[in-house]
């Protein structure tokens, strides 16, 4: 059970990520939309 708990933490945090990520997205200019995305790209999600 505690495993899951875990893995449950790990997905929430993950979703966090990207949704700040989304948000931040959608406030800046596009150039440095651009650089925010390649930047999330690089992110490691499958930890």
């Amino acid at each position: 059970m505690e495993l899951l708990e875990e893995e449950l933490e790990i997905y929430n945090s993950k979703m966090r990520l990207l949704n700040w990520l989304m948000e931040e997205l959608e406030l800046h200019r596009e150039d440095k939309r651009d650089k925010l995305n390649e930047k999330g790209q690089e992110l490691p999600l499958n930890l």
